[in-house]
């Protein structure tokens, strides 16, 4: 069996293959979210969401053990994202009540897949902000979180962090600077994350 994932945890995959319990309440915690959003746009309640995600979760942890899942032929977030999809009309076909013969209407389909990449992006610069703020002072992360994330006016985040406004600017460059060598890395490993992610602004 072959196991390779193209962004930042390849091992998590590995992990998950090899009977990590701790692995699968990470892999839930980091892909939960994008089930959820994903389910919402497409109409779902809360409740209709989180069934969605515990389906999907389901149904990936029942082919972990056997799938051989290959970058070079397709990209994790693309085979994630055809089970959310098939999970999603599932559930629309099972809850739709018609005469006897008469097939289900499928949902209509977005006309792209930019809702499910804007969460994958969402994740994905979660996840390198994790990185970022083990890597800096509090003070610092606060700085640009307040100022870069934010977008708060300078002068009021200098005021509450007790800086100068020149220390909030450098704090915001040397946190850019840090997460494209966070990026770059995941990039490394998926060739068309840097372009994606463009629209955060890094």
């Amino acid at each position: 069996m072959t196991l390779k994932y193209p962004t930042t945890s390849k091992t998590l995959l590995d992990r998950i293959a090899a009977g990590d319990e701790i692995s699968w309440d990470e892999f839930y915690e980091r892909y939960g979210g994008i089930v959820r959003a994903l389910a919402r746009f497409r109409g779902l309640d809360d409740a209709e969401a989180d069934d969605i995600c515990q389906q999907v979760m389901l149904q990936f942890f029942k082919q972990s053990k056997t799938f051989k899942f290959d970058p070079d032929v397709a990209r994790f977030r693309t085979y994630f994202g055809l089970i959310i999809k098939a999970k999603i009309t599932d559930h629309y076909r099972r809850r739709t009540v018609l005469p006897v013969g008469e097939l289900p209407e499928e949902p209509a389909e977005e006309q792209s897949d930019e809702p499910f990449l804007n969460e994958w992006r969402k994740m994905i610069l979660k996840e390198a902000e994790r990185e970022l703020k083990a890597r800096v002072s509090p003070e610092t992360f606060q700085a640009y979180e307040l100022y870069a994330v934010q977008n708060r006016p300078v002068e009021k985040v200098a005021s509450f962090l007790n800086c100068s406004v020149n220390q909030v600017y450098q704090a915001k460059k040397r946190c850019f600077a840090m997460l494209r060598e966070i990026l770059l890395r995941m990039k490394e490993q998926d060739p068309d994350l840097q372009l994606e992610l463009q629209n955060y602004g890094i």
